[in-house]
C-alpha cells in the first residue's frame, strides 16, 4: 500500500501536469472575455440586429437624451432576459400624455399632459395637427371638440400618445328644488345642452312634481343629482348610499344646510353675501351674492373663490364625487347678464354637473385604436422594462488572468514532491 506521503507526490505530480495543460491549452484557444457594446441615441435601431448575435458575455449600454420608442425598448428587454447585461444613462424628460371623453352631451375630449415646465407640447390626431399648448409646472390641459384615431403630443423631441376614447353613455340628471326660478333655468339650461333631466318640484307642503314617473336613485338611471335647496332632505339615507356607490351630487345655495344632508357636505354654508353690482351694470356669476363654502371638511378642496371666500368646492364621498356651489341665483346671469350670457349659463351648469356624473368608462376595441399610438409615459415604462439609468453597466469582474500566479504553483508543487522524495531518499 502507497503511503500517504507518496499519494501526496502523486497529488503534486498531477496538479503540476494540469495546470501545465490547462495553460497550454488557453494559449491555443483564449476564454471568452466579458465586453460592451455601445450605441448612441441615433444607432441604438441599427446596432440591435448586431446584438441580437452577440453572446451573453457581451454587455451592451445605450446613451439616449430621449426615450427611444417602444419597440426599441421591447427589444433591449427581449435582449435582457436572454442572458445580456443591458444598461442605459442619460436624462431623457419624464413626459406623459392622458385623454378622457368629456361627460358632455356637445362631447368632446380632455387631453392632460406633463412634462418640464417651459416646453411646447404639439397635438397631434390621425387627421393632423391639432394645437400647440405651453406646458406649465402642473402640466397642460386641451379640452377638444373631437378627436380622431391616436391622440399624439410632441414635448420638446418626446413622442406621446393615446387612443382617442369613445364618447361617453350619459344618464340621467335629477333636478331637486322648490318650484322657482332657480330650479326651472337650471333644468332648461341642462335640457338645451342635451342632459336627459327628471325634475322634482316641491309645489307645497308634502306636494312633489316629478317628471318621467317615480324617482329612483341608482347610478344605472341616474347620472347625478342636483339638490338647489333644503327640499333634497327629503331623500335623507337614499342619498348618501347612492353618492357612495358612485353617483354624483351638486350641493347648491343653500341646499348645504339641511341637517339630513350634512355628512355629505363639503363645508357648512356661510351667511349669503351682498350683491356687488348696481341697478344699472352687467349681471354676472355671483354677483348677486353667494352662501360661502365655510369650515371645509378634511378632504374638501376650494375650487373657487370671490371676494376672499370659497364660492365653490368639491370633495369624494365614498366611491362618489360632491360639489358644493354657494350660487342660488344663477337664473338672474342668464337672464340680465351680457350678450351670451345664455349660452355661458348652459355651459357653466353642464360643467359642473360633469364634474361628479357617474358616467360608465366605454372600452376601445382594437379595431377603433386602429394604429397602435406611442407610449402614454415612455420614460416610465422604459424603467419598468429596464431598470433606472445608471453611469455604466453592471458588469462581474473580468479582464486577464494574471499567468505568473499559474506558474508559481506550479513551481511550489514541483518543489514540494521533490523535496518530499529527496527527504525519503530518492531522486
Amino acid at each position: 500500500m502507497p503511503s500517504l506521503r507518496s499519494r501526496a507526490e502523486l497529488a503534486c505530480r498531477v496538479a503540476t501536469f494540469g495546470l501545465i495543460g490547462w495553460l497550454l491549452g488557453t494559449s491555443l484557444i483564449p476564454l471568452a472575455r466579458r465586453r460592451i457594446a455601445r450605441a448612441s441615441q441615433t444607432d441604438v435601431g441599427a446596432s440591435l440586429g448586431t446584438w441580437t448575435r452577440l453572446p451573453p458575455t457581451v454587455a451592451l449600454h445605450v446613451a439616449i437624451d430621449t426615450t427611444p420608442r417602444a419597440w426599441i425598448v421591447d427589444w433591449l428587454a427581449a435582449l435582457r432576459h436572454s442572458g445580456h447585461i443591458v444598461g442605459w444613462d442619460g436624462t431623457p424628460p419624464a413626459v406623459a400624455i392622458s385623454a378622457e371623453a368629456v361627460s358632455d352631451p356637445a362631447g368632446g375630449v380632455r387631453v392632460d399632459i406633463g412634462g418640464p415646465a417651459g416646453a411646447t407640447a404639439t397635438l397631434y390626431d390621425a387627421i393632423g395637427t391639432i394645437d400647440t399648448i405651453a406646458v406649465s409646472g402642473a402640466g397642460a390641459t386641451a379640452v377638444l371638440p373631437d378627436a380622431a384615431g391616436a391622440i399624439t403630443a410632441d414635448v420638446g423631441g418626446q413622442r406621446v400618445g393615446v387612443t382617442a376614447p369613445r364618447p361617453r353613455e350619459l344618464r340621467s340628471i335629477v333636478v331637486l328644488a322648490r318650484a322657482g326660478w332657480e330650479g326651472k333655468f337650471v333644468v332648461s339650461a341642462l335640457e338645451e345642452r342635451g342632459w336627459p333631466v327628471i325634475a322634482r318640484f316641491a309645489v307645497a307642503p308634502g306636494v312633489n312634481v316629478t317628471t318621467h314617473g317615480p324617482l329612483v336613485l341608482d347610478t344605472s338611471r341616474v347620472a347625478a343629482v342636483i339638490a338647489i335647496d333644503t327640499t333634497v332632505a327629503l331623500l335623507g339615507p337614499d342619498l348618501a348610499r347612492y353618492v357612495r356607490s358612485g353617483g354624483g351630487l351638486v350641493l347648491a345655495g343653500p341646499a348645504s344646510l339641511s341637517d339630513a344632508i350634512s355628512a355629505l357636505a363639503v363645508g357648512t354654508a356661510g351667511a349669503r353675501t351682498r350683491p356687488t353690482v348696481g341697478p344699472n351694470d352687467t349681471l354676472r356669476l355671483g354677483s348677486t351674492g353667494f352662501y360661502p363654502v365655510a369650515q371645509l371638511v378634511g378632504d374638501g378642496i376650494a375650487l373657487e373663490h370671490r371676494a376672499g371666500r370659497v364660492s365653490v368646492a368639491a370633495r369624494r364621498y365614498g366611491a362618489g364625487r360632491v360639489i358644493q356651489v354657494g350660487y342660488d341665483d344663477t337664473w338672474r346671469w342668464r337672464m340680465a347678464g351680457a350678450p351670451g350670457a345664455e349660452a355661458a349659463h348652459r355651459t357653466w351648469w353642464s360643467r359642473v354637473v360633469g364634474a361628479v356624473a357617474y358616467v360608465p368608462h366605454a372600452p376601445v376595441s382594437a379595431a377603433e385604436a386602429g394604429r397602435a399610438p406611442p407610449a402614454s409615459a415612455p420614460l416610465a415604462r422604459m424603467v419598468g422594462r429596464l431598470g433606472g439609468a445608471q453611469p455604466a453597466p453592471d458588469l462581474p469582474a473580468h479582464g486577464p488572468i494574471d499567468r505568473r500566479i499559474f506558474l508559481t504553483i506550479i513551481m511550489i508543487l514541483l518543489i514540494s514532491e521533490w523535496a518530499s522524495r529527496r527527504l525519503r531518499g530518492l531522486r
